[in-house]
C-alpha cells in the first residue's frame, strides 16, 4: 500500500472552527502562511484578508491585500492591519466596465539624499542610508464618462509618500531598493482614486500605508481600540471681506458663512483631500502650514458625520507628510 503523507502543522496553526468558517482545507492554508503571506505574524491578520476577500469577492490566493505592520499609537505597539494591494484597485476601476486605460508614468529629477535614524530597539543603533529617487512622479489614467474618454491626472512627491524604517526617517528596504517602483504604484493609486472616487472612495494602496501610524491620521484602527478624538473649537466668524484660499483660487465667503452658519460643503471629501494637499505641498514654513489648517479647517468638516474619524485622520497624515517635507527642507 502507498503511504499517505503527512502535512506538516503550519507556523501559524489555524482553528478547525475558523478553517470552517472559511472554508480553507490544511494545504490552502500552508500556502496562506508560507507564500502569499509569509511575514504574517498572527493568524488574525491571515483571517482579516480572507474576510476582506470574502467579502470584495476577490480571489486571496492572487494576493489582492497585503498584511501591512503599522505602529499604533493607542495601543502602543506594531499591530497588523490589512490594505488592498494596487492590483486591487486596479480591479475595482475595472470591474466598472469604464476603465478605459493609463498613459505612461512620469517622473520628475533625481535627487539624492542620505538618510540617518535610529533602528529603534533595546538594540538601538544609528543608522544610514543614500537613496536616489525620483522627486515626483505623474500619471493620467481614463474613464469612459458618458460614453467621452476623460482625463484624470495625479502627481505625488516621492519624499511625501515613502515608507520609513520604524520611527525613524530612513527609507524601508523596499523604497531604498525600488524607489520609482513603489512611487509608480502610488500615483497610479492615486489617479485611479480620482477617476473612480464613487467606487475607491479614500481607500489608500498598501504601498502608500507602509510607515504610516495608526491614530496619527494615517489610518485607524477599530473604535474599541481608539479614544474618540476631541471636538474641535468652533471656528471664529469670518469678516465681511475675509476670503478664503481654496485650490489657489480666491473664493469669498457667502453671507451664510459670515454670519457663521453651517452650509452644505460644495465639494466632495476626495476633491477635499487633494486640494489640501496641493495646497500644503507649497507651504515652505510652518506658519502657512498653520493658515492653510486653519482655513481648511478638516477636524471640523469631519466631525460626527458618518466615517468622520477615519477622514479626520486621513487629513492629518496629509498635514504629517507636509510637516515632515518642511523640516527636511529646512
Amino acid at each position: 500500500m502507498n503511504a499517505v503523507a503527512q502535512i506538516q502543522p503550519s507556523r501559524l496553526p489555524i482553528a478547525p472552527a475558523i478553517a470552517k468558517e472559511f472554508d480553507i482545507q490544511p494545504t490552502e492554508w500552508r500556502v496562506l502562511v508560507d507564500q502569499i503571506f509569509p511575514s504574517a505574524k498572527s493568524v488574525e491578520s491571515v483571517m482579516m484578508a480572507l474576510a476582506y476577500c470574502r467579502k470584495r469577492n476577490l480571489d486571496i490566493f492572487k494576493k489582492p491585500v497585503h498584511i501591512v505592520p503599522m505602529w499604533s499609537s493607542a495601543k502602543r505597539q506594531m499591530v497588523e492591519t490589512v490594505w488592498p494591494g494596487i492590483a486591487e484597485i486596479r480591479t475595482t476601476a475595472s470591474r466598472t466596465g469604464q476603465y478605459a486605460g493609463i498613459d505612461a508614468v512620469e517622473f520628475g529629477p533625481v535627487v539624492e539624499r542620505s538618510f540617518t535614524g535610529q533602528t529603534g530597539g533595546n538594540n538601538s543603533e544609528t543608522i544610514t542610508k543614500k537613496v536616489r529617487y525620483p522627486e515626483w512622479a505623474s500619471v493620467v489614467v481614463y474613464r469612459l464618462v458618458a460614453g467621452v474618454r476623460c482625463a484624470y491626472h495625479a502627481k505625488v512627491y516621492w519624499e511625501e509618500t515613502y515608507a520609513t524604517m520604524g520611527k525613524s526617517d530612513v527609507p524601508n528596504e523596499m523604497w531604498g531598493k525600488r524607489p520609482r517602483g513603489q512611487l509608480d504604484k502610488c500615483v497610479e493609486a492615486a489617479a485611479l482614486r480620482k477617476a473612480f472616487p464613487e467606487e475607491l472612495g479614500n481607500i489608500y494602496a498598501a504601498e502608500e500605508m507602509e510607515g504610516r501610524e495608526i491614530g496619527d491620521g494615517a489610518a485607524v484602527d477599530s473604535a474599541a481600540s481608539r479614544q474618540p478624538p476631541k471636538p474641535p473649537a468652533p471656528p471664529a466668524p469670518p469678516a465681511e471681506d475675509e476670503t478664503v484660499i481654496e485650490d489657489a483660487k480666491i473664493v469669498e465667503h457667502d453671507e451664510n458663512e459670515q454670519h457663521g452658519a453651517t452650509a452644505e460643503e460644495p465639494i466632495d471629501d476626495n476633491t477635499f483631500f487633494e486640494q489640501l494637499e496641493e495646497a500644503l505641498s507649497v507651504v515652505s514654513d510652518m506658519a502657512s502650514l498653520e493658515e492653510v489648517w486653519s482655513e481648511a479647517d478638516p477636524m471640523a468638516r469631519f466631525e460626527g458625520k458618518p466615517g468622520g474619524e477615519t477622514n479626520q485622520g486621513i487629513a492629518k497624515a496629509i498635514r504629517k507628510r507636509a510637516e515632515k517635507r518642511i523640516g527636511g527642507a529646512a
